[in-house]
């Protein structure tokens, strides 16, 4: 079926029956205490769809509410699955549901096909339940549309066959009627058949005119024939389709399980006919109809039809039949053990017609306590069915002795028979005039009931106007409401608009405030590039200026070292004029030679007559000459030069050293002055490069970098920007390269050799 959703089904099917042997079924026509009972026979489909892939189904059916469907509830209510693969299914199973009595205005009963081997929902229907008639068996043909897998514009109609019952907790008595329905047992049949091959069906109606049912059979009358279908489609139209007559010539025919064995068919089913159907329908004309039809005439395409029957039983119902059912010791029941099976073929083992073994019983209870059963169906009266006519003609009644009375005397005399028979008819009179006072009783009371009623109804339907009444001012209310509520929605919006053109506005004040920001950087940058080369330039000279500063200590430290030279020199020769030691002490070589005594101009004394070395003084003056010489030349150098004394001889050996010393322990000095300071110098530069890196970093992660649209034309490269900004670094080391070349001594040579010495 085209739009056909395929739903996956928990419930499982029943096993498979054997319609060959019949159980004996719990009889009860009531459901329990406010509750009432669905009872669903499938019978079988024709022409089921196919499975989702392509496959034949193997179907059962699943029954249940759609109370149970919306709360996902497992459902008892399941066939048994059909033997094989097939698209025309024939099961044969009653299944029931109960719901509560108040709930079957709004329950609906669903029969959903379902294939055995993928779980999938085939086809699914819902009859209203509170559409049907109480006690009235509905034969249902349900149809609907379906579109076969291969051709999807090709459509044909599924047919699904089943008995619907719905039953109740009480049988509702018929106005002008005593008793409340006419119960039928079937029992089997009395005698082995020989030419019987399958199980049989029984259709079981009360006919109001027999007669006329025969012509219509003859005439082939469709509600006459077999068991009459009720076509329903869906979507069902409208709920006249389970209108029911009040009277139907053709009866309400029901439908019994399959009999088996075939050789000898036991039902043990019990009909029940409500209402004047056959509660108290007797007459002349009306009769109880059993007819017996082979269960492999409903397969196939042509099924449900039951067009051809085995064989009929007529019991005419006559109104002595009634009389004499009242009268008898108030069981009003009687049995028939061999009520014989006409116009038919079948033939038992001695070769007469088969009989069947029927009970039939007025109840005259709402809510009986019990019905016929297979062991209180025997002790009933017994009526002897061979002096009925089989053309309804008078019925003869004769009783037997052992079930009519015991202690009745069978050579009763004709006087005594006629006394009985005007008493049973003074007791009928008074019985029907009984009758008829409750019946105009009854109608009275229906009367008045049905005005009741109507007065209820108008009631309701004055509640129903003022409900509708109430719901077109709600309606009317619920449209101003709505007509306010867009006022406010439309005021919102306009206060919504007017939000946030101001935030646009303030995000276009905040964005000219940072082109501004930005604005200012650039020009802050260009300032710094311009005072870049101003800065080098300043930073030489204060190079320059600590170099002139560092030599002019240099200089100074020279001088001290000089006149401390020339105090030496003075102190030398001032010891010298003093008188000479003994010649022993004088010995060749030593070191601690007397300096003789210099001028004023550095040359040695002529006036002394001291017996010195013309040699000491000759180098002595050299010596002095050219400190003076180098101490001029230092004082106009660009770099401190710092000055080696030759080596003395051995008379000034340990001045000397300590000379040496002097000079590199100024040296080293001079040297960490000049790291220090520029030490301090990378530090504060480092300083502020970090600063101003971290800065630029915070603003481009809050947004307040520049924006990627704006336009700057006169800003320098990146590149170029942080190339100056690491231009003073890279300038850094000049500076020690410059000290260490005014710490540098102007001899070479002299250098190396003294730093071997030390």
């Amino acid at each position: 079926m085209m739009g056909r959703k395929k739903k996956k089904i928990a419930e499982g099917p029943e096993p498979p029956l054997d319609p060959s042997h019949s159980t004996e079924p719990e009889i009860s026509h009531l459901s329990p205490s406010n509750k009432e009972t669905i009872m669903v026979t499938l019978h079988g489909a024709t022409n089921l769809p196919a499975c989702k892939d392509g496959s034949e189904p193997w179907p059962y059916v699943v029954v249940k509410t759609t109370s149970e469907e919306a709360n996902n509830q497992r459902s008892k209510a399941i066939t048994s699955v059909t033997s094989e693969p097939t698209r025309a299914p024939i099961w044969g199973d009653t299944v029931k549901v109960e719901i509560q009595a108040e709930d079957a205005g709004r329950e609906d009963v669903v029969l959903k096909v379902v294939d055995n081997k993928q779980k999938e929902e085939l086809l699914s229907y819902k009859i209203p339940i509170k559409y049907l008639r109480i006690f009235h068996p509905y034969h249902f043909e349900l149809v609907k549309p379906t579109q076969s897998g291969k051709d999807k514009e090709a459509t044909s109609n599924t047919q699904l066959y089943a008995t619907v019952i719905r039953k109740t907790s009480f049988i509702p008595r018929y106005i002008g009627c005593n008793h409340t329905a006419l119960e039928v047992f079937l029992r089997g049949v009395n005698e082995p058949l020989v030419n019987n091959h399958n199980p049989m069906v029984v259709i079981a109606r009360v006919v109001p005119n027999y007669k006329e049912f025969k012509v219509s059979q003859v005439n082939r009358d469709l509600a006459s024939v077999g068991l009459p279908i009720t076509p329903l489609s869906f979507p069902i139209p409208s709920m006249m389709n389970f209108d029911v007559p009040r009277l139907s010539q053709n009866g309400c025919p029901q439908l019994s399980k399959p009999g088996g064995p075939p050789e000898l068919p036991v039902w043990n089913q019990s009909f029940l006919f409500q209402g004047r159907d056959g509660a108290t329908n007797f007459s002349e004309d009306t009769a109880l109809v059993l007819e017996f039809y082979s269960s492999t005439s409903m397969k196939g395409s042509e099924s449900w039809t039951l067009s051809q029957p085995l064989g009929v039983s007529v019991l005419p119902l006559k109104s002595r039949l009634y009389r004499k059912m009242l009268t008898e010791k108030g069981l009003n029941g009687l049995r028939i053990e061999r009520l014989p099976i006409t116009d038919t073929n079948l033939k038992t083992t001695t070769g007469e017609a088969p009989t069947v073994d029927l009970s039939f019983k007025l109840l005259s209870s709402e809510r009986p306590e019990s019905f016929l059963t297979p062991n209180n169906s025997k002790i009933l009266p017994t009526l002897d069915p061979k002096i009925l006519d089989e053309k309804l003609g008078p019925i003869r009644e004769s009783w037997s002795k052992a079930t009519v009375s015991s202690t009745m005397d069978s050579s009763t005399s004709t006087s005594q028979g006629a006394e009985e028979e005007v008493q049973v008819l003074d007791t009928y009179h008074d019985m029907e005039m009984n009758n008829y006072r409750q019946a105009m009783q009854k109608m009275a009371e229906d009367i008045l009931l049905l005005r009741k009623q109507a007065r209820i109804l108008e009631g309701e339907n004055r509640l129903l106007r003022s409900h509708l009444t109430q719901q077109e001012v709600e309606e009317e209310q619920g449209k101003a409401s709505k007509a306010e509520n867009l006022v406010s929605m439309k005021q919102k919006l306009l206060l919504s608009e007017l939000d946030v053109k101001k935030l646009r506005d303030r995000v276009q004040h905040l964005q000219n405030e940072l082109i501004r920001k930005n604005d200012r950087e650039k020009e802050l940058l260009l300032l710094y590039q311009a005072q870049q080369p101003q800065a080098a330039l300043l930073k030489q000279y204060q190079d320059k200026l600590q170099k002139m500063k560092a030599l002019e200590e240099t200089v100074r430290h020279q001088e001290k070292v000089i006149e401390k030279m020339e105090q030496v020199l003075k102190d030398r020769l001032r010891d010298r004029r003093e008188p000479p030691p003994p010649p022993l002490n004088r010995l060749q070589g030593k070191p601690n030679m007397a300096f003789p005594m210099l001028s004023a101009s550095g040359l040695p004394l002529a006036s002394t007559e001291e017996n010195l070395p013309v040699d000491l003084y000759s180098v002595l003056l050299a010596e002095n000459s050219r400190l003076r010489a180098e101490l001029d030349k230092n004082r106009h150098q660009s770099a401190p030069i710092i000055l080696q004394q030759q080596a003395l001889p051995d008379l000034l050996s340990s001045t000397s050293d300590k000379f040496n010393l002097l000079a590199k322990l100024e040296r080293a000095q001079s040297r960490i002055l000049s790291l220090e300071s520029q030490l301090e110098d990378s530090a504060r530069r480092w300083a502020r490069e970090k600063q101003d890196l971290a800065t630029r970093i915070q603003e481009q992660e809050n947004g307040l970098g520049r924006p990627s649209n704006s336009i700057i034309t006169d800003q320098p490269n990146a590149s170029t920007h942080f190339k100056d900004l690491r231009r003073p670094s890279e300038m850094d080391p000049l500076l020690p390269t410059s000290d260490t070349e005014l710490n540098k001594p102007i001899n070479p040579q002299k250098e190396t050799s003294n730093s071997q010495q030390t």
